[in-house]
């Protein structure tokens, strides 16, 4: 996951739930979010917030906590966030399987004639090929 594609999710997470996280309380999360989507923010709230160098990132996601439905401040947001993972790679990192849930996704590749690639589980299953020898 990139820079730009990482700070697009988190930015468009954290709006509906920065109030329920900066408050401590979930008054306002049953209109907006899920339990583990709360869960998920936080999480993500946490690595941000606790990174070097995140107090722009913070004012901006205050402000987006006041004022949720304006989308100049998301864009503030995603900005703050972009900068900050832009310069930590690690973070990113860290966001990244936040954000997917920690379900990395399997790359596979069949390659010749006759090939066969699966990305899961196959148990159980028999593969035919129609190749000619």
């Amino acid at each position: 996951m990139d820079v730009i594609q990482a700070a697009a999710e988190a930015a468009a997470l954290l709006p509906p739930l920065l109030p329920a996280i900066l408050d401590g309380g979930a008054k306002e999360i049953g209109k907006t979010a899920v339990a583990a989507t709360l869960a998920k923010g936080k999480t993500l709230w946490g690595l941000l917030s606790g990174a070097p160098a995140s107090g722009p990132m913070i004012a901006a996601a205050q402000a987006v906590a006041t004022q949720p439905d304006d989308p100049a401040l998301h864009d503030a947001l995603k900005g703050q966030i972009i900068a900050l993972l832009a310069t930590n790679a690690t973070l990113l990192q860290q966001v990244a399987h936040a954000l997917s849930d920690g379900k990395a996704g399997t790359k596979v590749t069949a390659s010749g004639a006759g090939s066969v690639a699966v990305g899961g589980d196959l148990s159980g299953s028999t593969i035919t090929t129609n190749v000619g020898r």
